[in-house]
């Protein structure tokens, strides 16, 4: 169990929602904003009265004595942590003096309700009855989102039809607003490639060109399997009467939120799972405007790949935490699988972050794949269902990285080679991976691997360097 003693920067960073919060309780505590600083003896509580706008300080704490820290203030803002929380956390660490005091009435009775909660969880017992799945609702939504389909489904044929270079700005003015009533049917996903089809033709139209008549072919194909695929997937399901949610991708493709009890009730956890972060990136998906925190992690008992995603919705960024790289290793009681074939996407409520040791690194680099073509083998499945993210992330085992002389990079692992190539997640790293190459005598890349039909070949887009000792984040 922690106490404050845990608070580092590192601590505050991981908890924070975004930068702009961190600066803010810098300046909160650099001026001394806290009139009153308190801890408990055991240091499992430390709060204080910080001067805000209002007409009465407000009350910030941060409590330990659960699994995972609590954040709790009285100022009205969204955000947790707040910046007051923050900033008393920055007083802390600044070696500030805290009066020792007894527990606030208010937070004693708090944690009072938690343990009992715990306890009722524990013994078998609910707090509430739990809500009955309501089918009717199930079915009505599948019904409405039945004919979104086909409203998407007319999209496409009318752009096929009149001809991808012939589509007009009007036509595009349309095309747009059909794409926002399709928000209407709970249908994000087609609704996303549709804004991305009619962004590609905007650009063809003001650009002629080969390749982006080829991504508009190739999103059309995308929205057509997906409309397709999901019309089957409704269809069976309203004639079976099984309209609840099942192990099924296409169920969050159409829009379902899963929620960690319904994975759970379908098998989809692990228990006791040893994480290993290899890459993280943020991706700014404009389509769903949203932007999106992704962490790459190997299972260093089964070697099996998954991806975290904290999605951030421009209108709700800044009340969202945002994610950070992580360097620790992560042992997680119950680990959350969502549905799907390779790098699955996954998620956790509590975990205890331990130090990786040179043991844990050798761990990651026998789960590497030892030939390029096993690599490849694997992932071509992936990449050929059209719902498929567009790379499969793998972990090569590699020789030496060696450069062409038009400049491209290569990947040698014993006679086979693949081409490097970077990818629109990590736009930067081949310029990264050859500042090292020279300094680089084997290991394991981590990356994706990806399918470019014009050119009929795979390459590889690296995104960290795995040794014996370290990962290199590129």
């Amino acid at each position: 169990m922690s106490n404050a003693r845990s608070i580092t920067e590192e601590f505050i960073r991981n908890y924070a929602a975004n930068s702009s919060a961190m600066n803010n309780a810098n300046k909160i505590s650099s001026s001394g904003g806290f009139r009153k600083l308190c801890k408990t003896d055991d240091e499992m509580l430390i709060f204080g009265d910080c001067y805000g706008s209002g007409s009465k300080p407000y009350n910030a704490s941060v409590d330990f004595s659960g699994d995972v820290p609590v954040f709790r203030c009285s100022c009205p803002s969204r955000q947790i942590p707040c910046k007051h929380c923050l900033a008393i956390m920055y007083d802390w660490l600044a070696g500030k003096s805290f009066d020792i005091e007894a527990i606030p009435e208010d937070i004693a009775r708090k944690r009072e309700k938690i343990e009992k909660r715990a306890e009722k969880a524990a013994s078998g017992e609910s707090t509430a009855a739990a809500p009955k799945p309501n089918k009717s609702a199930a079915e009505k939504k599948l019904k409405k989102q039945r004919e979104g389909l086909d409203l998407a489904d007319s999209f496409v044929k009318d752009i096929l039809e009149h001809g991808i270079g012939s589509v007009s700005k009007a036509a595009c003015t349309q095309y747009s607003q059909l794409a926002k009533q399709l928000g209407d049917y709970y249908l994000p996903e087609p609704q996303a490639i549709m804004y991305e089809i009619i962004e590609a033709v905007q650009l063809l139209d003001a650009e002629p060109d080969d390749k982006e008549t080829n991504k508009v072919i190739a999103l059309c194909v995308r929205l057509s399997s997906a409309i397709h695929k999901s019309r089957d997937y409704i269809d069976k399901k309203l004639e079976t009467g099984e309209v609840l949610p099942e192990d099924n991708i296409l169920y969050e493709e159409m829009g379902g939120i899963w929620k960690l009890s319904q994975l759970r009730e379908l098998g989809l956890y692990r228990e006791n799972t040893a994480l290993m972060q290899l890459a993280f990136t943020v991706v700014n998906d404009v389509p769903h405007k949203a932007e999106i925190d992704t962490g790459y992690w190997i299972d260093l008992d089964t070697g099996d790949i998954f991806r975290t995603e904290n999605i951030r919705p421009y209108r709700a960024a800044k009340y969202i935490r945002s994610e950070d790289s992580s360097f620790d290793l992560y042992i997680i009681k119950e680990l959350y699988l969502y549905p799907g074939s390779l790098n699955r996407r996954v998620r956790w409520e509590a975990s205890e972050g331990v130090e990786v040791t040179e043991k844990d690194f050798r761990q990651v680099l026998s789960k590497a794949d030892e030939t390029i073509s096993s690599a490849v083998k694997n992932a071509k499945n992936e990449l050929k269902n059209t719902l498929s993210r567009p790379y499969a992330a793998v972990l090569i085992k590699f020789d030496r990285i060696e450069y062409a002389a038009d400049g491209h990079g290569v990947l040698i692992c014993g006679e086979e080679t693949i081409s490097l190539r970077d990818c629109s997640d990590f736009p930067s790293a081949c310029q990264s991976l050859k500042m090292l190459a020279g300094t680089l005598s084997g290991g394991a890349v981590f990356g994706g691997l990806f399918y470019e039909a014009a050119e009929h070949r795979f390459y590889f887009s690296p995104f960290s360097i795995v040794t014996e000792n370290d990962i290199i984040r590129l």
